[in-house]
């Protein structure tokens, strides 16, 4: 078995500090999800960071973030996607510099993970541009035997939530005439809405996960936070490619007690 946790949406400041006026502190509550990972959880064979890791792509941000992975799970086996509030060119030259990837594909067992970029420079939507669909098929044409794990920032369906959904992936139907191709892909993994999402098509499980920092209230037409705490993803992949899946939450502030 081999087991995966998902992180996304640290959304890391410029500075250490809230990122706007009455919320938490994004250092810190990404400190606290860390330490529950790494005090709660056995090692994994991979923890995979979906994007928006820095709210203000500053070098410093991906340092920080850098040095909270270092400081709380030094020897774990990490990857990362860019998301919209990312710098992709930044945060790949952070993660290379660190030995973790960016997108890239691995192989773990009878699985194959691979991350898919779908960050579209200043937009808030996500686009998976054609070369990024003809490596994601070269990928698992090429491992034909080895069941799929996909990642990507933007959410690649509806979430029923008005607000988000203008700003989800644009051409999701490209992406799923890749995935449609290969009948051993078994999830595409999201970040960028901010709390837990289960869905399925064709037999492929459709997996949002919240977000570190704070959390968007489930179905709002318009923009609106939710109380819910912090959390993480826990994925286990059996060899016969069978899926476990659960969201983990991690106590921290809400907004409102970050203002008071």
């Amino acid at each position: 078995m081999q087991r995966i946790l998902q992180i996304s949406d640290t959304h890391l400041g410029r500075e250490p500090g809230p990122i706007r006026p009455g919320y938490p502190d994004s250092d810190h509550q990404l400190a606290r999800v860390l330490e529950a990972l790494a005090r709660d959880e056995p090692r994994p064979d991979l923890l995979w960071l979906t994007g928006d890791l820095a709210e203000d792509p500053a070098p410093d941000a991906y340092t920080r973030l850098l040095g909270l992975l270092d400081r709380h799970m030094p020897d774990w086996a990490v990857a990362g996607l860019a998301g919209n509030h990312d710098d992709w060119s930044a945060l790949n030259r952070a993660f290379t510099a660190a030995g973790h990837a960016l997108d890239g594909h691995r192989v773990l067992g009878e699985w194959i993970l691979v991350g898919i970029n779908s960050a579209v420079s200043g937009q808030a939507a996500g686009r998976i541009v054609p070369a990024e669909l003809e490596r994601l098929d070269q990928v698992l044409t090429a491992h034909p035997a080895h069941w799929a794990v996909i990642a990507v920032h933007h959410p690649v369906v509806s979430i029923e939530s008005v607000w988000m959904d203008r700003i989800g992936l644009t051409n999701p139907d490209d992406l799923f005439a890749v995935l449609d191709r290969h009948p051993r892909v078994r999830a595409c993994l999201f970040g960028h809405i901010h709390q837990d999402f289960r869905g399925e098509r064709r037999g492929v499980e459709l997996l949002g996960c919240p977000s570190t920092c704070v959390q968007f209230a489930p179905g709002a037409e318009r923009f609106a936070l939710d109380t819910e705490h912090p959390g993480y993803r826990v994925l286990e992949l059996q060899p016969d490619g069978q899926l476990d899946t659960r969201i983990q939450r991690v106590p921290g502030q809400h907004p409102a007690e970050a203002g008071a």
